[in-house]
């Protein structure tokens, strides 16, 4: 049997590589598979990968109405549709040579935009290989939904019913939850972990993340945290964002509170250990790593589009609360770490029982079971092809 599985993801976000990492990193590690990940704007014509991120961060940083309106536009309409089917016409060839060189037993899409090229070249014959979409949001946009795909990955029940009402079968879902690293199932002494990281005891712990991209501001809200007169230490992660890492490193050298300003770290599964409240964006692998360490999130601002349908499902989730200003954030602040309530604690919980630590595992199972398929198409194929 082939082990062989290929990833292909885009870098519009991490999340959708970190899915892909975390995956390959159990069949590599525990099952003895091959993997290889690769990213689709390598099979892009440089100049039109550029632009497309380019176009991306701009209209996320400048005009997040707009982006809601093209994420509601996509979802619905029938031109959007024929557009993808365009662009797969264009794009999907360039990457045949790559998937015939590897010969992967399954193909394993994380992002709808090659989820879509893979499905173009099945749909011409070009493909025969099992593929599966692993969805890294508590949403799927309609650019995910393609009958060529084989098997879905999705992370709640209502995913798997929106499927079903385009066309996809019961039987070719699983609902598994946002595949995170198992990192983040590891378990460590609290007090060890605040030793190791540098940390002061005593004081509640407020992470901030999500500003990479330079969409959450970190700045403003670190401005507003100093203005809190309790006990607070603060954990800024700026990411791969140099500006705005020495922006913070300033605002952390006259603040009140102790804060550690972070650029792009591996181990933040260590610092939402320690963490009481995480505020970020709600992005659908960081909000899937922050259930698995039962971390309670405070979503501050979401942008219109798979952020705003990932908050309603984690505020109906009652694993995290929203605040759309700075006065209505520190409210949150104030009330969640230093009133008398059980809020906190509630959320803490109700994140813990939400979180999906074995996700990974289980989609890695099933992808070997695909292995097993592959090889009898295959089969199938070459007996096909002696004909009488």
């Amino acid at each position: 049997m082939s082990k062989r599985i290929l990833f292909i993801s885009a870098p519009i976000g991490a999340g959708h590589i970190r899915a892909a990492q975390a995956v390959s990193q159990i069949l590599t590690m525990k099952h003895g598979c091959e993997t290889e990940l690769c990213n689709v704007f390598d099979f892009f014509p440089s100049a039109i990968g550029q632009a497309i991120l380019t176009i991306y961060l701009k209209i996320l940083t400048a005009f997040p109405v707009l982006y809601g309106a093209a994420y509601g536009w996509g979802n619905q309409s029938r031109m959007a549709l024929f557009g993808r089917e365009l662009i797969s016409r264009f794009l999907a060839k360039r990457m045949l040579n790559y998937i015939n060189e590897f010969q992967p037993a399954v193909i394993v899409c994380t992002h709808a935009t090659p989820a879509g090229l893979v499905a173009w070249l099945k749909k011409k014959g070009l493909v025969t290989v099992p593929t599966v979409a692993i969805v890294t949001d508590f949403v799927v946009h309609r650019l995910w939904v393609y009958p060529e795909i084989d098997y879905y990955f999705v992370a709640h029940l209502a995913l798997a019913d929106y499927l079903r009402q385009y066309g996809i079968a019961a039987d070719s879902i699983a609902v598994t939850g946002i595949p995170v690293s198992n990192k983040f199932s590891q378990t460590n002494s609290t007090e060890e972990l605040m030793a190791k990281l540098k940390l002061s005891p005593g004081r509640k712990n407020i992470m901030i993340m999500g500003g990479g991209a330079g969409v959450l501001p970190i700045d403003e809200i670190l401005n507003l945290c100093n203005q809190i007169d309790r006990p607070l230490q603060l954990i800024a992660i700026a990411g791969k964002n140099q500006s705005l890492y020495r922006e913070l490193v300033q605002i952390a050298a006259a603040a009140k509170h102790p804060v550690k300003v972070l650029g792009y770290i591996d181990n933040v599964h260590e610092y939402m250990s320690v963490a009481d409240l995480l505020i970020s964006k709600p992005g659908g692998m960081s909000s899937a790593e922050a259930l698995t360490k039962a971390v309670p999130l405070v979503i501050f601002r979401p942008i219109p589009g798979q952020e705003e349908a990932n908050t309603q499902f984690l505020l109906a989730s009652h694993v995290a609360l929203r605040a759309d200003s700075l006065p209505e954030l520190q409210a949150i602040l104030t009330r969640l770490l230093f009133e008398d309530n059980d809020d906190l604690s509630a959320l803490r919980q109700q994140a813990g029982l939400l979180g999906r630590p074995n996700a990974a595992a289980d989609i890695a199972k099933l992808l070997l079971n695909y292995c097993k398929k592959s090889r009898i198409i295959i089969k199938n194929l070459k007996n096909r092809s002696l004909g009488p």
